[in-house]
Protein backbone atom coordinates (compact mmCIF):
# COMPACT_ATOMS: atom_id res chain seq x y z
CA UNK A 1 0.00 0.00 0.00
CA UNK A 2 1.38 3.23 -1.00
CA UNK A 3 0.78 6.74 -0.09
CA UNK A 4 0.05 8.47 3.21
CA UNK A 5 -2.48 11.27 3.98
CA UNK A 6 -0.46 13.13 6.59
CA UNK A 7 3.04 13.02 7.05
CA UNK A 8 4.24 15.69 10.50
CA UNK A 9 7.67 16.72 10.13
CA UNK A 10 9.10 18.23 13.41
CA UNK A 11 12.24 19.86 11.95
CA UNK A 12 14.01 21.16 14.47
CA UNK A 13 12.94 21.31 18.49
CA UNK A 14 14.76 24.21 18.89
CA UNK A 15 13.87 28.07 19.73
CA UNK A 16 15.51 31.32 20.22
CA UNK A 17 13.18 32.54 22.79
CA UNK A 18 10.85 30.74 25.94
CA UNK A 19 7.34 31.54 26.10
CA UNK A 20 4.99 30.59 28.62
CA UNK A 21 4.60 27.25 27.56
CA UNK A 22 7.92 26.59 26.12
CA UNK A 23 9.34 22.53 26.85
CA UNK A 24 12.39 21.74 26.91
CA UNK A 25 15.65 23.81 26.87
CA UNK A 26 15.21 25.54 23.43
CA UNK A 27 18.50 23.61 22.14
CA UNK A 28 18.60 21.21 18.79
CA UNK A 29 19.01 17.58 19.57
CA UNK A 30 22.80 16.47 18.25
CA UNK A 31 21.18 14.03 16.34
CA UNK A 32 18.94 16.23 14.01
CA UNK A 33 18.73 15.60 10.56
CA UNK A 34 21.38 16.77 8.85
CA UNK A 35 20.96 18.81 5.47
CA UNK A 36 21.67 15.60 3.60
CA UNK A 37 19.97 13.29 5.95
CA UNK A 38 16.71 15.80 5.31
CA UNK A 39 17.21 15.74 1.86
CA UNK A 40 17.21 12.07 1.95
CA UNK A 41 14.03 11.76 3.34
CA UNK A 42 12.24 14.11 1.35
CA UNK A 43 12.95 12.28 -1.47
CA UNK A 44 11.15 9.29 0.76
CA UNK A 45 8.54 11.34 1.41
CA UNK A 46 8.45 12.25 -2.42
CA UNK A 47 8.70 9.11 -3.80
CA UNK A 48 6.50 6.81 -1.75
CA UNK A 49 3.38 10.08 -2.04
CA UNK A 50 2.04 12.27 0.74
CA UNK A 51 -1.25 14.41 0.22
CA UNK A 52 -0.73 16.30 3.16
CA UNK A 53 3.70 17.11 3.96
CA UNK A 54 3.49 19.66 7.44
CA UNK A 55 7.13 21.15 8.36
CA UNK A 56 7.00 22.55 12.08
CA UNK A 57 9.18 23.29 15.19
CA UNK A 58 8.03 21.49 18.54
CA UNK A 59 4.61 22.33 18.00
CA UNK A 60 3.75 25.42 20.32
CA UNK A 61 7.26 26.44 20.84
CA UNK A 62 9.25 25.74 17.92
CA UNK A 63 9.99 27.43 14.35
CA UNK A 64 11.43 25.12 11.93
CA UNK A 65 12.86 28.68 10.83
CA UNK A 66 15.37 28.41 13.05
CA UNK A 67 17.72 25.89 11.21
CA UNK A 68 20.06 27.84 8.88
CA UNK A 69 18.71 25.28 6.37
CA UNK A 70 15.75 25.75 6.28
CA UNK A 71 15.01 27.52 2.58
CA UNK A 72 17.95 24.98 1.03
CA UNK A 73 15.48 22.62 2.38
CA UNK A 74 12.20 24.18 1.39
CA UNK A 75 13.51 24.70 -2.35
CA UNK A 76 14.82 20.98 -2.44
CA UNK A 77 10.82 20.18 -1.49
CA UNK A 78 10.24 21.87 -4.52
CA UNK A 79 11.90 19.70 -6.66
CA UNK A 80 9.68 17.10 -6.22
CA UNK A 81 6.39 19.78 -5.87
CA UNK A 82 5.49 18.33 -2.24
CA UNK A 83 3.92 22.05 -1.72
CA UNK A 84 4.50 21.63 2.02
CA UNK A 85 1.95 23.29 4.62
CA UNK A 86 4.92 25.31 7.03
CA UNK A 87 4.01 26.23 10.59
CA UNK A 88 6.26 29.35 11.70
CA UNK A 89 5.62 31.89 14.21
CA UNK A 90 6.40 34.51 11.56
CA UNK A 91 9.12 36.65 13.12
CA UNK A 92 12.47 35.63 10.61
CA UNK A 93 9.64 36.20 7.71
CA UNK A 94 10.92 39.47 5.04
CA UNK A 95 9.28 40.28 1.19
CA UNK A 96 12.29 38.35 -0.25
CA UNK A 97 11.53 35.13 1.68
CA UNK A 98 7.80 35.02 1.78
CA UNK A 99 8.37 35.21 -2.63
CA UNK A 100 10.69 32.26 -2.37
CA UNK A 101 7.92 30.17 -0.16
CA UNK A 102 5.14 31.42 -2.65
CA UNK A 103 7.44 29.96 -5.63
CA UNK A 104 8.02 26.99 -4.02
CA UNK A 105 4.31 26.31 -3.05
CA UNK A 106 4.20 26.60 0.83
CA UNK A 107 0.59 27.12 2.38
CA UNK A 108 1.80 28.87 5.86
CA UNK A 109 0.77 28.69 8.73
CA UNK A 110 1.26 31.43 11.37
CA UNK A 111 1.31 30.51 15.25
CA UNK A 112 0.22 33.15 17.54
CA UNK A 113 -1.02 33.08 21.63
CA UNK A 114 -3.88 34.81 21.36
CA UNK A 115 -5.22 38.64 21.05
CA UNK A 116 -2.48 41.05 21.52
CA UNK A 117 -2.65 41.57 25.15
CA UNK A 118 -2.88 38.08 25.63
CA UNK A 119 -0.12 37.16 23.28
CA UNK A 120 2.46 39.60 25.13
CA UNK A 121 1.68 37.98 28.29
CA UNK A 122 2.37 34.62 26.92
CA UNK A 123 4.97 35.20 24.66
CA UNK A 124 6.68 38.63 25.34
CA UNK A 125 5.91 42.05 23.91
CA UNK A 126 6.19 42.84 20.80
CA UNK A 127 5.82 38.63 19.48
CA UNK A 128 2.11 39.62 18.34
CA UNK A 129 3.06 42.50 16.40
CA UNK A 130 5.88 40.23 14.52
CA UNK A 131 3.68 37.30 13.50
CA UNK A 132 0.88 39.55 12.11
CA UNK A 133 3.56 41.36 10.00
CA UNK A 134 4.28 38.20 8.93
CA UNK A 135 1.28 36.68 7.96
CA UNK A 136 0.38 40.03 6.29
CA UNK A 137 3.19 39.39 4.42
CA UNK A 138 2.31 35.97 3.10
CA UNK A 139 -1.19 36.51 2.77
CA UNK A 140 -0.09 39.40 0.49
CA UNK A 141 1.79 36.52 -1.58
CA UNK A 142 -1.55 34.30 -1.22
CA UNK A 143 -0.08 31.53 0.60
CA UNK A 144 -1.51 32.39 4.08
CA UNK A 145 -3.14 28.87 5.06
CA UNK A 146 -4.08 29.52 8.33
CA UNK A 147 -3.64 31.81 11.06
CA UNK A 148 -3.07 28.77 14.21
CA UNK A 149 -3.97 29.49 17.61
CA UNK A 150 -2.32 28.64 20.84
CA UNK A 151 -5.49 27.44 22.74
CA UNK A 152 -4.76 28.18 26.61
CA UNK A 153 -7.75 29.00 29.02
CA UNK A 154 -6.89 32.33 28.00
CA UNK A 155 -8.49 32.33 24.40
CA UNK A 156 -11.58 30.63 25.12
CA UNK A 157 -13.44 34.41 24.77
CA UNK A 158 -11.47 35.20 22.11
CA UNK A 159 -12.47 33.03 19.15
CA UNK A 160 -14.67 34.99 17.56
CA UNK A 161 -12.52 37.95 17.67
CA UNK A 162 -9.60 35.84 16.59
CA UNK A 163 -11.38 34.26 13.72
CA UNK A 164 -12.11 37.77 12.52
CA UNK A 165 -8.55 39.03 12.80
CA UNK A 166 -7.73 35.95 10.43
CA UNK A 167 -10.19 37.11 7.69
CA UNK A 168 -9.11 40.62 7.89
CA UNK A 169 -5.39 40.08 7.28
CA UNK A 170 -6.40 37.81 4.40
CA UNK A 171 -5.81 34.42 5.71
CA UNK A 172 -7.85 31.35 4.35
CA UNK A 173 -8.46 29.65 7.37
CA UNK A 174 -8.02 29.63 11.29
CA UNK A 175 -7.50 26.76 13.71
CA UNK A 176 -6.73 26.39 17.08
CA UNK A 177 -3.34 24.55 18.23
CA UNK A 178 -4.07 22.16 21.49
CA UNK A 179 -1.00 22.23 23.90
CA UNK A 180 -1.35 18.75 25.36
CA UNK A 181 -0.05 16.48 23.39
CA UNK A 182 2.83 17.50 22.19
CA UNK A 183 5.74 15.40 20.26
CA UNK A 184 8.15 16.25 22.81
CA UNK A 185 9.15 16.24 26.86
CA UNK A 186 6.12 13.62 27.72
CA UNK A 187 7.26 14.04 31.23
CA UNK A 188 6.93 17.97 31.59
CA UNK A 189 3.27 18.32 30.00
CA UNK A 190 1.18 17.96 32.62
CA UNK A 191 3.01 19.99 35.06
CA UNK A 192 4.26 22.94 32.53
CA UNK A 193 0.99 22.65 29.98
CA UNK A 194 -1.77 21.65 32.34
CA UNK A 195 -2.16 24.29 34.32
CA UNK A 196 -2.58 26.73 30.82
CA UNK A 197 -5.57 24.55 29.02
CA UNK A 198 -8.97 25.60 28.87
CA UNK A 199 -11.11 23.32 31.36
CA UNK A 200 -13.61 20.57 29.55
CA UNK A 201 -16.86 22.89 30.00
CA UNK A 202 -14.50 25.83 28.29
CA UNK A 203 -12.72 23.73 25.41
CA UNK A 204 -16.36 22.20 24.76
CA UNK A 205 -17.99 25.61 24.88
CA UNK A 206 -14.75 26.71 21.81
CA UNK A 207 -15.83 23.75 19.64
CA UNK A 208 -19.32 24.42 19.83
CA UNK A 209 -18.73 28.33 18.97
CA UNK A 210 -16.40 27.41 15.83
CA UNK A 211 -18.98 25.49 14.75
CA UNK A 212 -21.47 28.08 14.67
CA UNK A 213 -18.65 30.66 13.06
CA UNK A 214 -18.03 27.78 10.37
CA UNK A 215 -21.94 28.30 9.15
CA UNK A 216 -21.25 32.30 9.17
CA UNK A 217 -17.76 32.64 7.34
CA UNK A 218 -18.63 30.17 4.48
CA UNK A 219 -17.27 26.77 2.75
CA UNK A 220 -14.26 29.26 1.62
CA UNK A 221 -12.84 30.10 5.15
CA UNK A 222 -11.01 27.24 6.63
CA UNK A 223 -11.94 27.10 10.23
CA UNK A 224 -10.29 23.86 11.72
CA UNK A 225 -10.11 23.06 15.76
CA UNK A 226 -7.77 19.54 15.13
CA UNK A 227 -9.57 18.43 18.18
CA UNK A 228 -10.76 14.47 17.71
CA UNK A 229 -13.70 16.30 19.97
CA UNK A 230 -15.56 18.17 17.37
CA UNK A 231 -16.03 14.92 14.86
CA UNK A 232 -19.10 14.37 17.96
CA UNK A 233 -19.74 18.15 17.69
CA UNK A 234 -20.52 18.05 13.76
CA UNK A 235 -22.76 14.46 14.71
CA UNK A 236 -24.64 16.31 17.28
CA UNK A 237 -25.28 19.11 14.76
CA UNK A 238 -25.74 17.13 11.53
CA UNK A 239 -26.80 13.38 12.26
CA UNK A 240 -26.88 12.75 9.01
CA UNK A 241 -23.41 13.83 7.64
CA UNK A 242 -21.01 11.45 6.85
CA UNK A 243 -17.73 10.96 9.45
CA UNK A 244 -14.83 9.60 9.30
CA UNK A 245 -13.15 11.33 12.36
CA UNK A 246 -11.42 9.95 15.31
CA UNK A 247 -7.65 8.61 16.18
CA UNK A 248 -5.22 8.39 13.51
CA UNK A 249 -4.22 4.58 15.13
CA UNK A 250 -7.02 3.44 13.80
CA UNK A 251 -7.32 4.82 10.26
CA UNK A 252 -3.59 3.49 9.94
CA UNK A 253 -4.99 -0.01 10.43
CA UNK A 254 -6.81 0.56 7.26
CA UNK A 255 -4.35 2.92 4.87
CA UNK A 256 -1.43 5.49 6.10
CA UNK A 257 -3.18 8.16 7.44
CA UNK A 258 -1.09 9.59 9.93
CA UNK A 259 2.94 9.34 10.24
CA UNK A 260 4.90 11.88 12.44
CA UNK A 261 8.76 12.08 12.03
CA UNK A 262 10.35 14.11 14.86
CA UNK A 263 13.99 15.58 14.36
CA UNK A 264 16.10 12.55 14.77
CA UNK A 265 14.56 10.89 11.81
CA UNK A 266 12.41 8.68 14.30
CA UNK A 267 9.18 7.95 13.25
CA UNK A 268 6.15 7.37 15.30
CA UNK A 269 2.49 6.50 15.05
CA UNK A 270 1.78 8.69 17.92
CA UNK A 271 4.75 10.22 19.36
CA UNK A 272 3.58 11.15 22.80
CA UNK A 273 2.93 7.36 23.61
CA UNK A 274 6.32 6.60 22.08
CA UNK A 275 5.12 4.41 19.67
CA UNK A 276 8.08 4.64 17.13
CA UNK A 277 8.01 2.21 13.86
CA UNK A 278 10.86 3.25 12.52
CA UNK A 279 13.94 5.70 11.14
CA UNK A 280 13.79 7.48 7.68
CA UNK A 281 17.49 7.48 7.99
CA UNK A 282 17.34 3.65 7.43
CA UNK A 283 13.48 2.58 6.95
CA UNK A 284 11.34 3.61 3.49
CA UNK A 285 7.77 5.14 4.23
CA UNK A 286 6.14 1.89 3.22
CA UNK A 287 8.34 -0.55 5.75
CA UNK A 288 7.67 1.96 8.74
CA UNK A 289 3.90 2.18 7.58
CA UNK A 290 3.39 -2.00 7.59
CA UNK A 291 4.91 -2.08 10.97
CA UNK A 292 2.45 0.61 11.83
CA UNK A 293 -1.17 -1.72 10.51
CA UNK A 294 0.88 -4.95 11.62
CA UNK A 295 0.84 -3.58 15.29
CA UNK A 296 -0.71 -5.95 17.80
CA UNK A 297 -0.34 -2.34 20.23
CA UNK A 298 -2.06 0.02 17.69
CA UNK A 299 -4.15 -2.43 16.90
CA UNK A 300 -5.53 -2.72 21.07
CA UNK A 301 -5.63 0.82 21.26
CA UNK A 302 -8.14 0.69 18.02
CA UNK A 303 -10.24 -1.02 19.54
CA UNK A 304 -13.13 0.59 22.22
CA UNK A 305 -13.27 -2.40 23.59
CA UNK A 306 -10.18 -2.48 25.37
CA UNK A 307 -10.57 1.85 25.95
CA UNK A 308 -11.91 2.10 29.87
CA UNK A 309 -14.33 4.87 31.46
CA UNK A 310 -16.69 6.35 29.51
CA UNK A 311 -15.13 6.49 26.20
CA UNK A 312 -15.80 2.96 26.77
CA UNK A 313 -19.91 3.41 26.38
CA UNK A 314 -20.26 7.15 24.51
CA UNK A 315 -22.45 6.23 21.78
CA UNK A 316 -19.89 8.44 19.62
CA UNK A 317 -16.74 6.27 20.26
CA UNK A 318 -16.65 5.09 16.66
CA UNK A 319 -16.32 8.59 14.99
CA UNK A 320 -14.29 9.99 18.62
CA UNK A 321 -13.57 7.79 21.00
CA UNK A 322 -11.03 10.82 22.88
CA UNK A 323 -7.32 11.31 22.36
CA UNK A 324 -5.65 8.18 23.47
CA UNK A 325 -2.53 10.37 24.28
CA UNK A 326 -4.21 12.87 26.23
CA UNK A 327 -5.39 10.18 28.44
CA UNK A 328 -1.92 9.17 28.80
CA UNK A 329 -0.37 12.14 29.70
CA UNK A 330 -3.33 13.11 32.14
CA UNK A 331 -3.36 9.64 33.68
CA UNK A 332 -0.59 7.87 32.77
CA UNK A 333 -3.11 5.54 31.01
CA UNK A 334 -3.43 5.21 27.59
CA UNK A 335 -6.46 3.01 27.59
CA UNK A 336 -8.27 5.58 30.08
CA UNK A 337 -10.92 7.69 29.09
CA UNK A 338 -10.27 10.95 27.68
CA UNK A 339 -10.33 13.84 30.54
CA UNK A 340 -10.56 16.40 28.65
CA UNK A 341 -13.91 15.39 27.17
CA UNK A 342 -16.82 17.45 29.09
CA UNK A 343 -19.76 15.24 26.74
CA UNK A 344 -21.67 13.25 29.36
CA UNK A 345 -22.06 9.71 27.52
CA UNK A 346 -25.84 8.52 26.88
CA UNK A 347 -24.51 4.37 26.01
CA UNK A 348 -24.04 2.92 22.62
CA UNK A 349 -27.31 2.88 21.08
CA UNK A 350 -28.42 5.80 21.68
CA UNK A 351 -27.51 7.90 18.62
Amino acid sequence: MRGLKHLVWTFTRAYDKKFAYSLGDGRPLPDELTTDEAKMFIKKVADFGVENFFICGAEATGDPMIRKDFMEIIKYTSEYNLAPYVKTNGWKLDEHIVKELASCNCKMIISIAGLKETDDFLRGEGAYEQSIKGAKLCAKEGILFSLSVVNTKYVVNQIRNLVKLALDIGSKGFSLASLIPQPICVEEQLQKLGPLEPSPEEHEKELNEIYALSKEVGKNFKLLPYDIFYTRILRQNEPSLKLTGGCSLYHNLKGNEWLEVLDNGKAYGCSTLGLMFGDVREDSLGEIMDRIRNSDIVKKLADMNNIKGKCSICEFNTICGGCRAKAYVYTGDMFNHDPLCAYKPKGKGSR
